[in-house]
């Protein structure tokens, strides 16, 4: 479980993949990339020819970019690791369909709303500050269809998954989310993971 590399900036997902690293127990290194002029070089375009972060290189080959996929990679990988629930169960079923549903809604929306100027041809103030503003309502009505589905304290119930840690990095940088009791419940019982808190530290999460 040698030669993995992670190429991660704050704030750009890396957190939840380096917190599975570490819940699986592999050996890794962390290529920080916080300038991002890093991201468009030809070497790190070889690797992402989308030039984002974060990025997975696996010692066996592949370069898995996306935050989700490289969880579901690793997943496959190391299954005795439980990141997800087993192949062919319905608690597998539904923690990957919350964690697609966060990648392709939530996560989107938080980058709408923190770069909302890449969102419009529209140069006014006025035009990004609309696209943020809906992109708040946006996240506040994702965290509230997903919130009542929380068996408790996460998603599929007693077992934590690498979908709670991906909500939980999602919720950190969504403050009102916070605001939701279930939300906020799991988020605790998420950090009381050595290997998730490590992860946190390490990437300045809950600042």
């Amino acid at each position: 479980m040698s030669g993995y590399t992670l190429y991660w900036r704050q704030d750009a997902g890396s957190v939840v993949v380096e917190a599975a690293l570490r819940m699986i127990g592999a050996d890794f290194n962390c290529v920080e990339m916080p300038d991002t002029a890093m991201c468009q070089t030809p070497e790190f375009l070889a690797l992402n020819p989308a030039g984002k972060l974060p990025v997975l290189a696996c010692p066996s080959g592949p370069v898995i970019a996306e935050s989700a996929a490289i969880l579901l990679a690793l997943d496959d990988l190391f299954p005795e690791a439980r990141l997800l629930p087993p192949h062919g169960t319905s608690q597998r079923s539904k923690a990957v369909q919350w964690l697609i549903f966060m990648a392709t809604n939530i996560y989107t929306a938080d980058l709408r709303y923190h770069y909302a100027s890449r969102h419009t041809t529209d140069a006014s103030p006025e035009a990004a500050e609309a696209i943020k503003q809906q992109a708040a309502r946006d996240m506040d009505r994702d965290f509230a269809q997903m919130a009542p589905a929380i068996k408790g304290p996460f998603l599929i119930g007693e077992t934590m998954t690498i979908t709670d840690v991906y909500a939980a990095m999602l919720a950190d940088w969504h403050a009102p989310a916070l605001q939701l009791p279930e939300i906020a419940t799991l988020v605790a019982h998420v950090l009381e993971n050595d290997a998730v808190r490590t992860a946190w530290g390490n990437q300045g999460f809950g600042g």
